[in-house]
């Protein structure tokens, strides 16, 4: 199949929310973020189209490149009739192609691990898993503290939060997970979010109040992510939850941690969707070695 490329503009609207429809059964988070994508400077949207005119839209994604050399590619759509047809890695191939023309040094995404179709572009195209994080969920009204006393903790600042990260093993690389997705440390934003520690462990909490603009749970939702000492982060959580449930506002808790932190938060309530095990995975391409 012959595909034509070209970079998106906000007449390509219609096209793309047509797409985007139909994508998680009405739930993409594209609408949210489309005219935000097309407006910035750093990144580019693109399109697959099957006619030489390049108006009948098939497919499309993004890339943005930031200031360290990094592109991060996301956003990838097919049309729902044109799906299973190999026009998944042919808008991968241009995204990479599009990073090595800008001179990126490398590539990255991340998508769930449940995600197949996504692992298999993955390594397809070489890409190696860099970090995970496993991701499990409790409805407030069913979490299950333990008769311990809940310990104290500090509240810290986002730059003392990057300090403290940085002298943790958190794996090769400082992306730092922000729930459905990663950034790199040096352009983590402080909204909508707060920062606690206990010891060798720091947390992030971010409340959800409406509709995220990334892949996750549903509005009303605090996520904790946590970094460090697996039985420290164990306290931080019981911390947030416990100071959380004067708040009525809050649903659901979501947590985002290492395997070992997994199995104890689900001694307390915790659970995968669908009780199979489900991470948020970070993956990375060297794109020095593609230059000629």
């Amino acid at each position: 199949m012959n595909l034509y490329f070209r970079e998106l503009t906000a007449e390509d609207l219609p096209a793309i929310l047509n797409i985007s429809k139909d994508i998680w059964e009405g739930e993409d988070y594209v609408p949210n973020v489309i005219e935000r994508w097309l407006r910035e400077k750093s990144s580019m949207a693109y399109g697959a189209f099957l006619d030489e005119s390049k108006k009948e839209l098939i497919g499309f994604g993004k890339v943005k490149i930031f200031p360290n050399g990094v592109a991060w590619l996301e956003g990838g759509r097919v049309k729902v009739s044109h799906q299973m047809q190999g026009i998944g890695r042919d808008l991968m191939k241009y995204a990479i192609d599009y990073a090595i023309q800008v001179g990126a040094k490398i590539a990255q995404y991340d998508t769930s691990s449940r995600n197949f179709g996504s692992l298999a572009l993955a390594k397809y195209f070489g890409f190696i898993e860099k970090k995970r994080m496993e991701v499990l969920f409790c409805k407030a009204n069913d979490v299950k503290l333990t008769n311990k006393p809940i310990p104290s903790v500090n509240r810290i600042t986002l730059e003392e939060a990057k300090e403290i990260y940085n002298k943790i093993d958190t794996g090769p690389g400082d992306e730092v997970c922000i729930g459905w997705s990663y950034v790199p440390i040096q352009y983590l934003l402080e909204k909508n979010s707060s920062w606690i520690k206990k010891d060798d462990a720091i947390m992030q909490l971010i409340r959800i109040t409406s509709s995220p603009v990334q892949e996750g749970p549903n509005e009303n939702s605090l996520w904790m992510i946590t970094y460090g000492d697996d039985n420290y982060a164990f306290n931080l959580i019981q911390y947030a939850i416990s100071n959380e449930t004067k708040n009525q506002k809050i649903e659901n808790f979501d947590v985002f941690c290492n395997p070992e932190v997994a199995k104890m938060i689900q001694e307390i309530g915790f659970s995968y969707w669908e009780n199979e095990p489900i991470g948020v995975v970070l993956v990375e391409k060297d794109l020095i070695s593609r230059r000629d």
